[in-house]
């Protein structure tokens, strides 16, 4: 099935890298960015926004300036891929506030979980009390993240 995209020009692509960089830029900047008229880039945005393209603009907090000082991977084999197990962990991982990120993988692991914690025995709570308490996990295996050498929601616009 081939996927559908959005109408996105250069200026668009310019426009929305900018404001992946910096949300909080004025109108003046973000235009001057994309080598467009400020006047058209509310237009933009619009534009972007109702057709999907740009899902939301956002702040980002660092973790360690606000108590959340542990980060981990962890990988996680499902005991089976039966519709009530994949349904399952889904629901615990959508409900966890400390999981920022979840995807489906190839290989060995079915998922792999990026969490955050106040705290190395805090991050033992979440996995003990809420992870190792799903029947429809088989196997978790976790890295806690030493060091964080790149760390950005920046899509490579540039490259598409």
């Amino acid at each position: 099935m081939k996927r559908e995209y959005a109408l996105v020009d250069e200026p668009d692509r310019r426009l929305l890298q900018a404001i992946q960089r910096d949300a909080s830029a004025s109108q003046a900047e973000l235009a001057e960015a994309a080598g467009i008229s400020a006047s058209l880039v509310s237009r933009r945005l619009s534009r972007l926004r109702e057709s999907g393209v740009l899902r939301a603009v956002v702040g980002l907090v660092d973790a360690a300036s606000v108590g959340l000082s542990c980060g981990a991977i962890i990988r996680i084999r499902l005991k089976d891929h039966a519709a009530a197990s994949v349904r399952q962990f889904r629901d615990l991982v959508t409900r966890m506030e400390e999981v920022t990120l979840c995807v489906m993988l190839t290989g060995e692991a079915d998922y792999l979980l990026k969490l955050i914690a106040r705290d190395l025995p805090h991050f033992q709570e979440i996995v003990q009390q809420k992870l190792l308490r799903c029947p429809a996990i088989a196997h978790l295996e976790s890295s806690i993240i030493l060091e964080y050498l790149k760390d950005t929601t920046e899509l490579p616009l540039g490259a598409a």
